[in-house]
């Protein structure tokens, strides 16, 4: 915008407001392609700014009324809250007066993230937290908190369980063995892989002492629940072909194996390969095995258990967000 001197077409007077306030007067704009502009923008209106691109369309309504409104009002917040609001800066302008608080909505392209809401992306949750942190009530003995204590985005105030999500993930006996009436040869844990990573797994447990051959249900429960759960990865001899019995003769003879094979848990390879894996199908394949819950520890809250005690006024940071 080059022009010296604009002014609104529609009539200051026409909206409840009479004098120099009636509008929002703007003297001496330069905001980045501003050139030197003079406006009158009337104020309880529904007001356009239009132009082609690169116009300073962006730069009056963004760079300058907003920026300029945000300035004025962190000057009335502490020092130390500031940080926490993204601030705009300070505009290149002579003057605005009749300025009134000002909310800024600019179209941009969200990205999907767990951690997301509504308060987070426009940083609402930031003044929110801020109203907890000073004005909260605390249970007695609890100390004050920050208001990063309130944020299930730090590591200040996310639940400790579920990291701040609010639900845990996890692989369970009845998603990974569907049908306990088959055998582990017979591929009854259905979330071990399907190809050779699969038979070298149950070929692994022969050499470890584990029955292959009887029915899931009907191994006792020690076995079942170290084979899908345990977090050990123990490495032994395999003897690829050969047959429980004769593995065992190989072993008690200290034949020369096929390889050295490394055993995994059932339950860890379905979380570490959903985590890691590139492939899209084996994430898919994978995910099937693992269901989701509200965390017990903050009952899906997403926050340390000492930022859902605190209120103001008498309602809780999540039962408020919620």
């Amino acid at each position: 915008m080059k022009s010296k001197d604009i002014h609104a077409t529609t009539p200051a007077t026409d909206h409840g407001h009479t004098g120099p306030h009636a509008c929002v007067q703007v003297r001496g704009a330069r905001q980045n392609n501003l050139k030197n502009v003079d406006v009158d923008v009337p104020r309880d209106a529904f007001v356009v700014f239009t132009g082609i691109s690169g116009s300073g369309k962006s730069s009056l309504a963004f760079g300058t009324l907003y920026a300029e409104a945000q300035r004025r009002y962190l000057e009335s917040v502490a020092p130390y809250a500031r940080r926490l609001i993204d601030q705009a800066g300070v505009p290149e302008v002579d003057a605005i007066d009749g300025l009134p608080p000002a909310v800024a909505l600019q179209q941009q392209r969200g990205s999907a993230n767990a951690r997301s809401s509504v308060g987070s992306v426009t940083t609402l949750s930031s003044l929110v937290r801020m109203l907890y942190s000073r004005v909260g009530e605390y249970p007695r003995h609890q100390p004050m908190l920050y208001a990063e204590d309130f944020s299930p985005n730090t590591v200040a105030g996310a639940c400790a369980t579920c990291h701040g999500i609010g639900r845990v993930y996890d692989a369970t006996e009845e998603t990974m063995v569907p049908d306990d009436s088959l055998t582990i040869r017979d591929r009854a844990i259905a979330a071990w892989p399907t190809a050779w990573h699969g038979q070298n797994l149950r070929d692994i447990l022969v050499s470890l002492g584990y029955d292959v051959d009887t029915p899931w249900r009907d191994l006792p429960k020690k076995d079942r629940d170290w084979i899908l759960f345990t977090d050990e990865a123990p490495t032994v001899p395999v003897y690829a072909g050969l047959t429980a019995e004769q593995t065992r003769t190989a072993l008690k003879r200290r034949m020369e194996p096929s390889y050295q094979g490394t055993f995994t848990g059932a339950r860890r390879y379905v979380l570490e390969t959903f985590a890691n894996t590139k492939s899209a199908l084996m994430k898919k394949r994978v995910s099937q095995y693992i269901i989701g819950r509200d965390c017990p520890t903050c009952d899906g809250k997403r926050l340390k258990r000492e930022a859902c005690r605190s209120n103001s006024p008498g309602s809780t940071l999540p039962s408020s967000a919620s």
